[in-house]
């Protein structure tokens, strides 16, 4: 533990009467499911495969539920998610 006035200055040593979260630094969570779900979707669709077997294409997401996090906590960025995905395929 650093003493009073030294240490790293991103530190909140103080305490606050306001409790702020300043700069996100504690810990700040952000709700990404919208928006991956759209990513999936688009990547997903796009998805072909060939080889001397033959050729594989997904072609339908039937469906996709799920949710994604991103949160920050002390600068550091952790991805949480959980998708269930059923496609449909043609292949020959």
């Amino acid at each position: 533990m650093a003493k009073w006035g030294e240490g790293d200055p991103r530190w909140i040593v103080e305490e606050r009467a306001d409790a702020t979260n300043v700069n996100n630094w504690h810990w700040m969570e952000r709700d990404v499911s919208s928006w991956s779900s759209e990513c999936l979707h688009q990547l997903l669709l796009g998805v072909r495969v060939e080889g001397p077997e033959g050729v594989c294409q997904l072609t339908e997401v039937t469906k996709l539920e799920g949710e994604a996090s991103i949160n920050n906590r002390k600068g550091k960025l952790f991805y949480f998610y959980e998708w269930q995905l059923r496609l449909r395929w043609l292949g020959q």
